[in-house]
């Protein structure tokens, strides 16, 4: 795994949608990059590049998901917030009946 990726994940982590955010994605990510099983080198040195680009890869998709995630999180909340949407017949009727009542003053 290269810095930048794991420096990439601490910072989308600190919007990640779990109870501990920046704590949890750290420990994960450490554990990740410290288990053996993630990126089993054999010794010859084009092997091992092919294997050490293809854990970058999948770190760097697990970056993408991680910010789908948080943006699923950011929509669900502001539609939490604001509704399905506006009825725009029935604004248009409300505002209607405002202005109605507003000229018979």
């Amino acid at each position: 795994m290269d810095s930048f990726s794991y420096n990439r994940a601490i910072i989308v982590g600190k919007d990640y949608p779990h109870p501990e955010e920046l704590n949890y994605v750290r420990r994960k990510w450490k554990e990740a990059l410290r288990d053996p099983e993630n990126c089993k080198l054999t010794g010859d040195p084009s092997e091992d590049e092919k294997i050490i680009r293809k854990a970058v890869g999948k770190g760097r998709y697990v970056i993408r998901e991680m910010e789908g995630t948080i943006q699923l999180k950011k929509y669900r909340t502001m539609r939490r917030r604001y509704g399905e949407g506006v009825d725009v017949v029935g604004e248009a009727s409300r505002i209607g009946s405002s202005l109605g009542d507003m000229l018979k003053k």
